[in-house]
């Protein structure tokens, strides 16, 4: 192959590369969109920004957990905790997960699960002699890491109540001895 012929071809990819680069920036200023105002993508499931004080509901209007747990339903706990079936079993005797099994969580000590490599968190809450009683799992379910800042638990949290109240009825149903629930 001859010089001439080198030429011809590495001219082709210097022309091929030049036509890209000048047909990207031709169709930037065709297409040209803003930057957005706020950065980044909004996921599905991840918690909402705090509501403005004056839209929040005053404290009397909200429905205290008792009431909600006796409107509740286990069968629609059982449908809320396809969310948690991931990670989580709740059957005695059922395998750890990515979570630990919740059979007889209820009542029980955070840190439940002999051998379990809990986050520190847990550990610490465990330590201090901490259990899993209804308004603790109560607040945990609705956000996790704001509840339990350090917790491994990466599930985003349930915002409505009365699934919570529900979901609360069907763990607390998987247990030997359920404990006794809160009464309105």
């Amino acid at each position: 192959m001859d010089s001439f012929e080198l030429n011809k071809i590495a001219g082709a990819i210097l022309f091929a590369l030049t036509f890209t680069l000048g047909l990207g920036i031709f169709a930037e200023i065709v297409f040209h969109r803003p930057a957005p105002e706020k950065p980044g993508y909004e996921l599905a499931g991840a918690p909402a920004e705090a509501a403005p004080a004056a839209e929040a509901p005053a404290e009397a209007d909200v429905e205290p957990l008792p009431v909600r747990l006796a409107k509740g339903s286990v069968d629609k706990g059982a449908e809320v905790f396809k969310k948690c079936a991931g990670c989580h079993t709740v059957d005695k005797g059922g395998k750890n997960g990515i979570g630990p099994n919740l059979y007889n969580v209820m009542g029980g000590p955070k840190g439940h699960i002999e051998g379990f490599p809990y986050s520190d968190a847990i550990k610490t809450a465990a330590a201090e002699g901490g259990k899993w009683g209804v308004d603790e799992m109560y607040k945990f379910i609705e956000n996790p890491k704001g509840y339990l800042k350090g917790t491994k638990m990466a599930f985003p949290g349930l915002k409505d109540p009365q699934q919570r109240a529900d979901l609360l009825l069907f763990i607390h149903s998987k247990a030997d001895a359920p404990i006794p629930l809160p009464t309105p």
